[in-house]
């Protein structure tokens, strides 16, 4: 194995690693420091948060559409920021932020009542993003595609669902 290969796989396994700790660490700490949380607070990060993954995704489309330079760094940065920030928004989902009952919210409150499957939907975005984050050194741009679909219909699922139109 070459230098640059070698130094390239164990970013990957570094990142990996601090990705699956902070989703450990989440688990565990997540409900402790949302009983801390003002709704107006967990609101403003979740929306805050939200705006990371669409700010992240938005160059990958254009990528696997062929809008954008395919650039193979580019992609491995914003797949690993779409990881991180997608193990990160379930922490801004507490009580008190469901549309009716703070302003700003479109957050519908069947995500609250039927919690398991919203965080069956928000893992499968975990997942989704995950896996792009894993194979975004390697992908290529023909294969993107099927990444970016993966984590467009997690979206979708969520919203289509627990999402106010």
């Amino acid at each position: 194995m070459s230098k640059a290969h070698f130094s390239k796989a164990l970013r990957v396994a570094v990142t990996s690693f601090c990705a699956a700790g902070v989703l450990a660490g989440s688990v565990f700490v997540g409900a402790a420091v949302a009983a801390d949380r003002k709704p107006e607070d967990a609101l403003k990060y979740r929306k805050g948060v939200l705006t990371g993954l669409a700010w992240h995704f938005g160059p990958v489309v254009a990528m696997a559409k062929g809008e954008a330079p395919f650039d193979q760094k580019q992609l491995s940065e914003r797949a690993a920021a779409m990881a991180a920030l997608s193990n990160m928004l379930g922490e801004g989902f507490i009580q008190g932020t469901a549309q009716g009952q703070i302003d700003g919210s479109r957050t519908l409150p069947v995500a609250f009542t039927d919690s398991a499957d919203f965080q069956k939907k928000l893992e499968a975005l975990q997942t989704a993003t995950a896996a792009l984050a894993s194979a975004s050194g390697s992908v290529a741009q023909g294969d993107l595609g099927k990444h970016v679909a993966a984590i467009g219909g997690s979206c979708k699922a969520c919203h289509d669902t627990y999402r106010a139109k």
